[in-house]
């Protein structure tokens, strides 16, 4: 009976030390756990602010394109009314140089104008001169 006795004793004393190592495995495990769990939930508040930085990029983001987008109206605008201008200037120019025409006085223009006057006057005079000759 004591050998059934020390032999439970030994089973016994063998099952505690086996218990005391789960217990001292499930207590490190308990503190990995732990520092598991800090370490999420900061990469859980890290995950917030890096959406709110984003959604803030976004927006950014967003913002300038609106922003390039007007400018670049703003640009094709620009180039109309320059093309206006461009126009208008040139008509500014051509009434000017008519303008200026019309006060150059030019003697091929008066001689081409004047002309059928310089031969059929002095002609009308002259046939005039040679009837009043022969009497008719």
């Amino acid at each position: 009976m004591q050998d059934k006795f020390g032999e439970r004793l030994a089973s016994a004393e063998v099952e505690i030390k086996n218990q005391e190592n789960r217990i001292s495995k499930l207590e490190g495990n308990h503190e990995l756990l732990y520092r598991l769990t800090l370490v999420s939930e900061q990469q859980q508040e890290m995950n917030k602010h890096q959406q709110i930085q984003l959604h803030r990029m976004d927006k950014t983001f967003n913002n300038i394109n609106i922003n390039l987008t007007k400018l670049n109206m703003t640009q094709v605008e620009l180039q109309e009314d320059v093309k206006g201008i461009g126009k208008r200037v040139d008509s500014i120019e051509e009434d000017l140089k008519e303008e200026s025409e019309k006060d150059y006085i030019s003697i091929g223009d008066i001689i081409k104008q004047y002309l059928h006057w310089w031969i059929l006057l002095p002609t009308i005079i002259i046939g005039a001169f040679i009837l009043k000759l022969f009497g008719l």
